[in-house]
């Protein structure tokens, strides 16, 4: 059996899909909710992929009894995609049962082709071969209804990404990583489903099969899903929200925002010093907002305001990103977690283990497996 290279791309990415969503639920650390919804979009796009590459390559025939299965399975990439954003976004994120409310595209779907799975192999056969003919398989309002449902759910994420100020507020030290992955996987939907929408304005008539085009797509989308997992385990455990009713603690403070951001400007060149003060274990607010020339009550409010965090998370956050690269260079591969925690600037090895699973969202021993170069 001969296989195109594009086959092999999408048959060797569905299974590849299939392994990484088992490992996201059983084997991955990280937040409930973010493992399944990840787990979800990767499953329902590796069954796309896998089930439309036998279909435009034409060895559905094999396997005929699977023709079409792939239709409802399509109906689920919204909600999957939706439900990952939604739950990395919002930290109190539960499923809920009125969400199964997303399913009901899915359930119509596969209602409406329950007759044609019952039919005969030789009544499937017959079928298939009359749309090959005619160059591809694709139904034009099916895959229409489809491309809409993945740009609503799509619309669905920048609404909540609006929301929760993805695109505006500076992100916190601890969120970066998921905040850059975040962005690009919205603009990787953006340019997956632009292609299909521009796919229907030509009539379908741009690429040679539309369907071939599509599931090379979303193919391509499943490949930068697994390189991202790959090489941030962060993307499983969602927003680090600092939650502070700032603006009631803040109420009567009379600091303007050209002073707070100087302060801001100041505080963060301190912490770059080639001498690293964030290492000294007893660094302290009264001893910083010293060094800046200002009290500890407007360093405290500055800090809180501009980068959500507390002084010690603030603080802490370096000392973080110091053990980070202990923890993953080779010339430090044999030494102890205690030494890494002392030598960062922790004062206890349990208030590292608590700091670092706080900010990064894995134990260090974990980090350093994930991370090894």
């Amino acid at each position: 059996m001969n296989f195109s290279f594009l086959e092999l791309f999408a048959f060797f990415g569905g299974a590849l899909g299939i392994i990484l969503a088992i490992s996201v639920l059983f084997s991955f650390s990280g937040k409930k909710t973010v493992k399944i919804s990840m787990a979800a979009v990767i499953l329902v796009t590796s069954l796309m992929i896998i089930l439309g590459a036998l279909n435009f390559s034409g060895k559905i025939q094999n396997y005929i009894h699977l023709l079409r299965v792939e239709s409802p399975i399509h109906l689920l990439f919204g909600p999957a995609t939706y439900f990952y954003a939604a739950s990395c976004l919002n930290a109190k994120f539960k499923f809920k049962k009125i969400h199964l409310l997303h399913l009901l595209p899915f359930l119509l779907n596969a209602i409406w082709y329950f007759p044609f799975y019952i039919e005969s192999t030789q009544y499937k056969l017959l079928y298939y071969e009359t749309f090959k003919s005619s160059g591809s398989i694709v139904i034009p309002i099916q895959y229409l209804i489809k491309t809409i449902s993945g740009i609503v759910y799509f619309i669905a994420q920048l609404y909540l990404a609006k929301k929760y100020n993805l695109f505006t507020k500076q992100p916190q030290p601890q969120n970066k990583e998921l905040f850059y992955w975040l962005n690009f996987y919205f603009l990787c939907q953006f340019l997956l489903l632009t292609g299909l929408f521009i796919d229907h304005l030509t009539g379908l008539s741009l690429f040679k099969d539309p369907y071939c085009f599509a599931v090379t797509m979303v193919t391509v989308f499943l490949y930068l899903i697994v390189l991202g997992l790959f090489f941030s385990p962060r993307l499983l455990y969602g927003y680090n929200y600092v939650e502070k009713n700032q603006i009631e603690k803040y109420a009567n403070s009379n600091l303007d925002d050209g002073f707070k951001n100087e302060i801001l400007e100041k505080l963060e060149a301190y912490m770059k010093l080639e001498t690293k003060p964030y290492l000294e274990t007893k660094l302290s607010l009264q001893q910083v907002a010293s060094d800046l020339s200002i009290t500890k009550q407007e360093l405290s409010q500055i800090v809180n305001e501009k980068v959500s965090m507390n002084f010690n998370d603030y603080i802490n956050s370096y000392r973080i990103e110091e053990a980070k690269n202990m923890l993953t260079s080779p010339s430090l591969k044999n030494i102890t977690i205690d030494a890494i925690a002392q030598k960062s600037g922790f004062h206890s090895k349990s208030a590292f283990y608590n700091s670092f699973k706080k900010q990064v969202g894995v134990l260090p021993k974990e980090y350093a497996r994930l991370n090894q170069l």
